[in-house]
């Protein structure tokens, strides 16, 4: 394909609103090396490349979807409505969350302790509520359209609710460090209400969009990366079984017996979460193999859905490596983590050339390849 050059104009107008998946896929690399850190060479030097790249895509791309609703809001609103490309909106303020764990792990060390913990405050808050807003949009958005085809149903409808998971991520962090002032409160019951919104949406969805896949035909090959959004829920809900307990031991302040109770609990339920997602991407890899032996999966921006995903099965695999330490998860996850490093690499080779010749931003309905379901 020839490359052409495209006017700022052009790449506003057809900005597709999964863009900032490309964030969050770079993102969560920085937190998977970390969980495994001791076990990479040059850990903290890969972290602050992926975190430095992470931040300075977020901003990049920030310039073209500010500017699609100031200039296109028609256009913008369209795709909000529409029950494909709708669900991959939250990718934005989920990035600021991506972003701000990735922080906490990495640390900034032009700013202050205190500093850090106050830009890590503020990104909880405006993902947070992004994510609020936008999930709610998108479900009164679906409620009130007369008709939604089976085949509009994809694993991305999982993106509002799996976004919601990661809000108590961040916040039992930003709990446990401002335990005994207001706002390790406002942490800790944010968290457990997004939590519980969340989780039941993530199976309410889930079931939804399973009876779909079993019923109807598996959508078409520039979407076949969205069934691997399926691992992410379960790898992140796993994650906060593991990080809940110190903070609400923070808050609550229950007993020793309490607390070793409780911890004896969030080890066995997270590796019941993390089984659910091992199962998941082994299902996935077997349906992608069979879908790319008929035929090639064409490249589109959905291919950052191997990508999240997988790094949010790394993280849950380390973090549940560093709770019960045996090698089974060990091994596991330095293969995911290694999985994961290559398919950025390639995933990110392939958007860059798309990039170049343009080929990303071509209007939704000319370009299969670019529907504005990726």
């Amino acid at each position: 394909m020839t490359r052409r050059t495209l006017t700022l104009s052009e790449i506003v107008q057809h900005f597709l609103p999964s863009w900032f998946a490309v964030v969050m896929g770079t993102a969560v690399i920085v937190i998977a090396i970390f969980v495994f850190r001791k076990f990479v060479p040059f850990a903290y030097e890969l972290q602050v490349f992926f975190l430095a790249t992470a931040g300075l895509l977020f901003v990049i791309l920030s310039v073209p979807w500010t500017m699609r609703w100031l200039q296109y809001p028609a256009a913008a609103r369209r795709d909000l409505a529409n029950p494909t490309s709708g669900a991959f909106f939250p990718t934005m303020p989920i990035s600021l969350l991506v972003i701000g764990i990735a922080i906490e792990k990495t640390g900034l060390p032009f700013l202050s302790e205190d500093a850090r913990w106050g830009v890590l405050q503020v990104l909880w808050i405006l993902g947070s509520a992004g994510i609020l807003f936008f999930a709610l949009t998108i479900l009164h958005s679906f409620f009130h359209q007369s008709e939604i085809k089976w085949e509009a149903s994809t694993l991305g409808w999982l993106i509002p609710p799996v976004s919601a998971l990661l809000i108590p991520v961040l916040g039992t962090s930003l709990t446990a460090h401002f335990a005994g002032t207001p706002w390790g409160t406002v942490n800790m019951i944010g968290s457990l209400v997004f939590l519980g919104a969340g989780g039941i949406l993530f199976i309410l969805v889930m079931a939804v969009v399973f009876a779909r896949y079993i019923f109807y035909t598996l959508p078409p090959l520039n979407l076949a990366p969205t069934l691997w959004i399926g691992i992410a829920p379960t790898s992140i809900l796993a994650i906060v079984a593991l990080k809940l307990v110190k903070p609400l031991q923070a808050i609550l302040a229950f007993s020793p017996q309490t607390e070793e109770t409780l911890s004896v609990l969030a080890q066995v339920s997270a590796t019941a979460l993390w089984g659910f997602a091992l199962f998941w991407l082994a299902l996935a890899l077997v349906v992608t193999l069979a879908l790319h032996r008929k035929t090639p999966l064409p490249f589109a921006l959905s291919w950052w859905a191997f990508v999240f995903p997988m790094g949010a099965f790394t993280v849950a695999t380390g973090v549940l490596y560093q709770a019960l330490p045996y090698d089974f998860f060990r091994w596991v996850g330095l293969a995911a983590l290694v999985a994961v490093l290559i398919l950025w690499l390639t995933t990110m080779w392939h958007t860059w050339q798309g990039v170049q010749r343009g080929s990303l931003f071509q209007p939704h309905d000319a370009n299969p390849g670019a529907a504005p379901a990726h």
